[in-house]
């Protein structure tokens, strides 16, 4: 019982406090800087996934990791606890990643627009609905790239193919179609270099089918790796006057990704679920062995200092 105490306040309850404070803090200042702000000078991928993965890797020895080494698993050797270090990180990691997908667009609402140079006027609006717009097809320009991420499972390829077309009578305003795809080996039978040609000539098709003129609504496209590979076929004459992207979507504005809060309360709940089922598992060291300070008692390895005997100051 008393092992079972001291796991839940010493360990569970400041993990809660402070994944609940590092998820605050990090949505927080996201909102204020790089969506409303927009002075953060960082792609959308780093943003929603690869800080979020670093940042407990770099806060959690601030406050845990002392707590957690107090956790042993089967055996007592010494790096035992590196395996709760490791879930601890990613739990919180995995909440702060899930809610990014309602940071970017639960803040935005549906600005009616006239025509499409009044998007201009809107710098810190996302997601439009304009009226009025014309687009040129015969100056569409086409681009084809493959990225890929690297994980202990293996590597999964995602391969694009967008398009971008000039708006007519606009001021340097594009209309952007973006398809893309994932592949990954471990699942496909086909080679990779197969599946990619098929899904280029797919989406070639499907834009020369395209009525461009039919869009439930157009989404600016922030600082991200398709807006990158998309300025590099803008002609320089109009990439140099930061031309505005403009990306067509198709479904319904209300059932966009990122408006449900749901999944990451559920997120979170799976988090410290996980990681209750964790610390009522694993072993504890002996209270005598306890790196964390108790009040009244010295520090581990130290000797309390005897009191020095008060004497009375003689007078003169």
């Amino acid at each position: 019982m008393h092992a079972l105490k001291l796991k839940l306040s010493q360990l569970y309850l400041p993990y809660l406090l402070f994944s609940l404070a590092l998820l605050a803090s990090y949505n927080l200042g996201r909102w204020l800087l790089d969506i409303k702000l927009g002075v953060i000078p960082l792609t959308t991928e780093m943003l929603d996934l690869w800080l979020p993965m670093l940042l407990p890797w770099l806060c959690i020895p601030l406050w845990l990791k002392r707590r957690i080494r107090l956790l042993r698993g089967n055996g007592w050797q010494k790096d035992d606890y590196f395996v709760y270090y490791f879930v601890i990180n990613f739990s919180i990691a995995g909440v702060i990643v899930v809610s990014q997908f309602n940071l970017v667009s639960a803040p935005f609402s549906l600005i009616p627009l006239q025509h499409v140079n009044d998007a201009v006027r809107q710098p810190t609006e996302q997601y439009f609905d304009i009226k009025a717009f014309s687009v040129q097809r015969s100056r569409c320009r086409n681009t084809q790239f493959t990225n890929s991420t690297s994980t202990r499972g293996g590597t999964t390829y995602y391969f694009h193919s967008h398009y971008i077309c000039p708006f007519s009578q606009s001021d340097n305003l594009w209309y952007a179609m973006l398809y893309s795809r994932s592949y990954d080996p471990s699942f496909e039978e086909s080679p990779r270099q197969l599946e990619q040609q098929r899904f280029y000539a797919e989406a070639t098709q499907q834009f020369a089918r395209l009525d461009l003129h039919q869009v439930s609504y157009f989404e600016r496209l922030r600082l991200s790796d398709d807006l990158k590979a998309l300025q590099k076929i803008i002609p320089a004459t109009a990439a140099a006057s930061q031309p505005l992207v403009l990306r067509a979507r198709h479904d319904p504005f209300n059932q966009r990704q990122g408006r449900d809060y749901r999944n990451t309360l559920y997120a979170f709940a799976t988090a410290a679920v996980v990681v209750l089922i964790m610390l009522l598992v694993a072993k504890i060291e002996p209270a005598t062995q306890l790196p964390i300070n108790t009040p009244g008692k010295p520090k581990p390895g130290t000797a309390a200092k005897k009191a020095k005997p008060w004497r009375r100051r003689k007078s003169r």
